[in-house]
Formats: structure tokens, sequence, C-alpha cells
């Protein structure tokens, strides 16, 4: 499936590439072809990787739909988060799926979360689409 916006995708390409062009530590972004073979990296894939990726967090409210600037910008930060991390991303995601709960190696700990969250930077692209988990407690007498 290559990449259809609207439905797999809120930016093009072209888009990502306009973006990328003034930030820094992209460079990689453009040593890669638009489209590749299936499942290979490619812009496309990444995009539609990060598209996924956000559009499938519980903890996001999204649709195909979208088409604000911010959302954009943060499926073209995601994209550009997983070519650069997805292997340490997917060897996080497989030791919580495995039931390794921390690890040591060294003088580092750590302790992993069950919920993988969104890095901060992309996170903040789509603050006004988040759910909140506020509960609220009503006190008094009230006619059911």
């Amino acid at each position: 499936m290559s990449l259809t916006v609207g439905s797999n995708s809120w930016v093009t390409v072209a888009e990502a590439d306009t973006y990328l062009t003034d930030r820094i530590g992209a460079e990689g972004w453009f040593d890669l072809s638009g489209a590749g073979d299936p499942g290979a990296v490619s812009k496309e894939v990444l995009l539609v990787s990060a598209y996924t990726w956000l559009i499938n967090n519980p903890q996001l409210e999204l649709s195909a739909a979208l088409t604000d600037a911010d959302v954009k910008a943060g499926q073209i930060e995601a994209a550009l988060f997983l070519l650069k991390h997805y292997d340490a991303l997917n060897e996080r995601r497989a030791a919580i799926g495995t039931g390794v709960k921390s690890f040591r190696f060294s003088k580092r700990r750590e302790n992993l979360m069950e919920n993988l969250t969104l890095p901060l930077h992309i996170a903040g692209f789509f603050s006004q689409y988040g759910i909140s988990n506020a509960v609220v407690e009503l006190k008094g007498q009230y006619d059911i």
C-alpha cells in the first residue's frame, strides 16, 4: 500500500521534505528514496508507520481527516524519530512484551513502562487531541 493522504497519512512526501529542509539532524531523511520496496525503509514507509503509531495511540483522539499544521508536523517528527530510533524502540517494545519490567546494564538501570509514551517533542504537537483521564466526584444531593 502506498502513502495516501486522508487514508494512511496526513502529509505528502513533498510536505515532509519541505518541513525537514530546515530541521537539524534530518540529513538522513534526504538519503532515502520516496517510495521503496515494500517494508524497506523509505520516506513513504516511515510516514505511514508514523501515522499508524500516532492514530493508534490510546492517549490520542485522531482521525484520518485532520489537516492541522501541528498534526502534520507531529507526523513528520515521528517519522524522523522512527528513522533514527526504530531499532531501540522495537527492542523496548519486545522487552515489555516478553515481561521484562526492569534491567541493569553496567551502571545503567531502567524500569520499563508498561505503555510506551510518545517522546515529548512529538506529543506536544498533539496536545489538543489528548484524552483526559480526569475523574470528577460530585458531592451533595442531586435529583435522579
